[in-house]
């Protein structure tokens, strides 16, 4: 008998598509590996009916549609079906996730970097169709509330306004989201890039901030590998500002958890690193 909600049976079963395990559920979504005319697929049904995530969903579904017009210089599962309102059909990618951990404490090896930032690199120069994506957040208006509640000094705050109005607009498109989950290495390490619900535009250098961050707390290599990219590519100013946005955001998420073993663990390497940040961003005043 099947565990699955009855409205996925139903969605699935629309769409000719058998589901043979359910990998991840969650109060948001289903993730389930599946067959369609005889061939393996991936299967993401919403089941959140929040107007944020049934919009993060559209997002998405919009994104996989841009690239199926316009194909990105990455790896990317394609978009087989859609409802248009709850399931995805996706081509199913053999692999293994780079890791579970939104903070990975086994170290990541030189060949895993490269290939995986050299992927995150290619898409972030990729030049897609006129006016497919939009810029994600409010730089300012997001440094603004985290002052507010008490993560930014008055001179960060101050530091931080005075930074964005030199820097333009944000007009790179990134991945939003590349957690070590969402990263996947075939046995050959070819990366593909997975959950697309935050991807649009920013300041260059967002994703490098989030994989400095979180893949670089346990591998000093990965940061020094993406130190160097930045100043080789002249985007510290924008790399710092995306340091500001992502660790500031990460202190909030584990300052909120419960007192466990993961706020004890990872709090410390936060504060460090926005400790380190701090010092980048007075220095560039």
């Amino acid at each position: 008998m099947s565990t699955w909600p009855d409205d996925l049976t139903a969605a699935t079963r629309a769409a000719d598509v058998r589901i043979s395990t359910v990998l991840q559920q969650t109060d948001k979504t289903v993730l389930a590996r599946g067959t369609r005319a005889g061939r393996p697929v991936a299967i993401k049904f919403l089941l959140d009916s929040d107007p944020f995530w049934m919009a993060k969903w559209r997002h998405e579904l919009s994104v996989y549609q841009v690239f199926a017009r316009t194909p990105p210089p990455v790896r990317v599962p394609r978009l087989l079906d859609t409802d248009d309102t709850r399931l995805m059909v996706l081509e199913w990618v053999e692999g293994t996730q780079l890791d579970t951990d939104r903070y990975p404490q086994r170290p990541i090896t030189d060949h895993q970097a490269e290939v995986m930032l050299s992927c995150v690199a290619a898409f972030n120069r990729w030049q897609p169709p006129a006016e497919p994506f939009e810029v994600i957040f409010d730089y300012s208006d997001r440094f603004r509330r985290y002052h507010g509640l008490g993560y930014l000094s008055d001179a960060d705050h101050d530091a931080l306004q005075q930074l964005l109005t030199i820097t333009g607009l944000p007009d790179q498109p990134n991945h939003g989201d590349p957690l070590a989950s969402n990263i996947l290495l075939d046995d050959r390490d070819q990366v593909t890039l997975l959950d697309w619900e935050f991807t649009g535009l920013f300041l260059p250098g967002f994703d490098l901030a989030m994989l400095h961050t979180q893949l670089g707390a346990h591998t000093p290599q990965i940061k020094s590998r993406i130190d160097t990219s930045v100043s080789e590519a002249g985007i510290e100013t924008p790399f710092v500002l995306n340091l500001a946005a992502v660790l500031t955001r990460e202190l909030r998420i584990h300052q909120e958890l419960p007192d466990n073993p993961i706020r004890r663990t990872r709090l410390p390497l936060i504060e460090t690193a926005w400790g380190q940040a701090r010092q980048r961003l007075h220095q560039l005043r």
